[in-house]
């Protein structure tokens, strides 16, 4: 018996140590105490006096209670840690666009990278691609694209950009990203050009550019000097598209998603027709001179200027040069020796008497509206017009030079007539409504010369005189360019130019 109680006891005594519950300190009493109170039992015996009181179990099983109740709600902290940081793990690990993920508000949500890139470029990208203006000029017509005229965009990088999205930071911070979008979603925005402005542009031009034609108003396409006939053109219609408001159009349409373009060409008539251009023309105006007592020197140096200045086609602001196109009078050019007026003197020089032709060129050019560019009086007056009519021209000294002031051509016929007449004709577009033009002038002063001077010449007998040069009166005198109606009613009148021909006294040479 006692053998076997001895057995019990070490096989016991270890688990009394492995008591995660006993406290420290009292693990050697309470050892004690067990021994004793088996010996009791074994002997049959029991021990007088009072029986012992266990004061600290309750506590002992109090403190064991709140330690399983720790372990337990510790697991199951653990647990519910462990399931929440399973799911962070398999959202922060998820290989598809987080849910609430959206570029240009369409959701992205179940796509991979790739596959988002794919469908978007197909579903989205290519409708903007493909938007197209289509131009529609009367029967005709063309499409365009807005990938032809340069569409570009970034969605690429966009969604490239919107699949970081809660795939950097720690753990947490990813998860916490991720589950706030999930009820509040991101929207990223795609950046898209439609069209190249340049590109556009030039589309839009070349439209203009083609379907716009010039109106051409009925003219003058020639005019014959022989027979003094003008050839005229018929007019032709023109078109014209304005570019700007085109191109305009253009950039408000395909930025609303495209479609018909229709090119407003207008038609554009001419301002004349063939019939009223033809009324429109004729001979403006003529001047003639008399030179039926020059000689016949005289009036082959006549001939000849006329024939350089026939033909002559003076354009619009061009200046007409006497000298220049006359050119210098010589015996090879096949002028003459013919009196000239020489300091109020009258010579002979080649190519005299050219100055008729220049006189009356200048009062056809005077009558047709021209301005004065270069002009000289004689030293003294001539008798083939009037007083302030005259242009004298010398070569290398004095020309004759006006300017076409009309705005429009002038044709120029010159000619001698058989009646031994300088006539110059001038055409082109008539003056409106039958108006003309006449240069008229006046004498202001008359200036008689001086007494004769007188010259002894010892070669002279007594009482024998010779005149040398006559007396000659001065005058001056004004030219007018007035401007008339068809019924001859004045309508204004210019100055045009004053002369001067100096006075002269007679000179006389006696003897005695």
């Amino acid at each position: 018996m006692n053998s076997d109680e001895n057995k019990t006891k070490k096989k016991k005594a270890p688990a009394a140590e492995q008591n995660l519950f006993d406290l420290p300190g009292e693990r050697k009493k309470a050892a004690v105490k067990s021994k004793t109170q088996k010996k009791t039992k074994a002997g049959g015996k029991k021990k007088t006096g009072k029986t012992e009181y266990c004061w600290w179990a309750a506590p002992l099983m109090t403190l064991s209670f709140l330690i399983v109740a720790f372990v337990i709600m510790t697991g199951f902290r653990e647990y519910i840690a462990y399931a929440s940081f399973r799911d962070e793990v398999s959202s922060a690990l998820n290989d598809q666009f987080y849910e609430g993920v959206c570029v240009d508000n369409y959701e992205m949500t179940g796509f991979g990278l790739e596959d988002a890139l794919s469908a978007f470029d197909s579903r989205v990208e290519n409708r903007y691609r493909q938007r197209s203006l289509c131009f529609e000029i009367g029967d005709e017509g063309f499409l365009i694209t807005a990938e032809e005229l340069g569409y570009a965009s970034d969605y690429d990088s966009v969604i490239r950009e919107a699949w970081n999205f809660g795939r950097s930071g720690s753990l947490e911070e990813r998860y916490r990203s991720i589950n706030q979008v999930a009820s509040n979603k991101i929207n990223y925005r795609v950046n898209r050009r439609l069209y190249d402005p340049e590109k556009l542009r030039e589309v839009t031009d070349n439209v203009a550019k083609s379907y716009t034609r010039e109106v051409k108003n009925a003219g003058v396409v020639d005019f014959d000097f022989a027979t003094r006939c003008f050839t005229y053109a018929d007019g032709q219609t023109g078109t014209y598209v304005d570019a700007e408001k085109l191109y305009t159009d253009a950039c408000a349409l395909i930025e609303n998603g495209g479609g018909l373009l229709v090119v407003d060409v207008k038609t554009i008539e001419p301002e004349f027709s063939r019939i009223e251009v033809e009324n429109k023309y004729g001979m403006i105006t003529s001047a003639v001179t008399n030179a039926s007592s020059s000689s016949n020197n005289r009036l082959i140096n006549l001939n000849l200027a006329c024939k350089a200045i026939n033909g002559t086609v003076l354009e619009p602001d061009a200046v007409f040069s006497f000298n220049e196109v006359v050119g210098k009078r010589t015996e090879s050019r096949g002028y003459t020796v013919a009196p000239v007026y020489t300091n109020g003197e009258v010579g002979q020089d080649i190519g005299g008497g050219v100055c008729q032709v220049s006189t009356t060129l200048w009062n056809a050019a005077m009558k047709a509206d021209c301005e004065i560019v270069e002009r000289h009086e004689h030293s003294r007056p001539v008798s083939y017009v009037d007083k302030g009519k005259d242009a004298t021209v010398s070569w290398g000294s004095q020309d004759m030079q006006f300017k076409n002031t009309t705005g429009h051509t002038l044709y120029i016929v010159a000619y001698l007539r058989e009646d031994k007449r300088v006539l110059i004709e001038i055409y082109g577009e008539l003056f409106p409504d039958g108006n003309y033009i006449k240069i008229e002038t006046k004498t202001t002063r008359t200036i008689k010369p001086g007494d004769p001077e007188r010259i002894y010449n010892p070669l002279l007998s007594s009482g024998e005189e010779i005149v040398v040069t006559e007396a000659r009166t001065g005058y001056k005198a004004e030219a007018y360019r007035v401007y008339y109606d068809k019924n001859d009613t004045e309508l204004s009148r210019s100055l045009l130019c004053y002369s001067y021909y100096k006075e002269a006294r007679a000179q006389i040479e006696y003897g005695r």
